[in-house]
């Protein structure tokens, strides 16, 4: 797995590291809750991902201890609206998600938007994460985007 820092022309705050692997969802689980500490983690994903990926992703954060949980929604641009966004939301309040948490997006282009509005929308913002797990993701939304 190699290690990038992205330097912008904002503040230092506003740059970032991204971590660039093939195979790593064991590792990005540790790396993310070694790195940015939560109380609780929240990951967001579609429902092709969340097949692919979704279980271990959150079985590896819950076996560090970890309080996480999972929310899906149908995979596909259609779901990229306000009620999608809004039953995210209604979930979210379900589990009792409070400023604490740490949003992760795990998936493409979709999923990675809903989970930034989604965060900005929650509780007047929460930190999210993007773990993108397509090409498009990683170079259209995810980095810079």
């Amino acid at each position: 797995m190699k290690k990038m820092k992205v330097n912008l022309d904002k503040k230092v705050a506003s740059s970032y590291e991204i971590y660039i692997g093939s195979g790593i969802t064991d590792r990005i689980g540790l790396m993310i809750a070694k790195n940015h500490p939560a109380e609780r983690y929240v990951i967001i994903t579609d429902s092709n991902v969340g097949v692919l990926h979704g279980e271990a992703f959150i079985g590896v954060l819950q076996a560090l201890g970890k309080k996480a949980d999972i929310i899906a929604f149908p995979a596909g641009e259609q779901s990229k609206g306000i009620q999608t966004a809004l039953e995210i939301v209604g979930k979210m309040l379900a589990l009792g998600i409070d400023r604490k948490a740490v949003l992760i997006a795990l998936g493409g282009g979709v999923v990675g938007d809903m989970a930034g509005f989604v965060a900005s929308l929650y509780m007047r913002s929460l930190p999210y994460i993007q773990v993108p797990t397509s090409l498009i993701a990683q170079v259209d939304s995810s980095i810079g985007g």
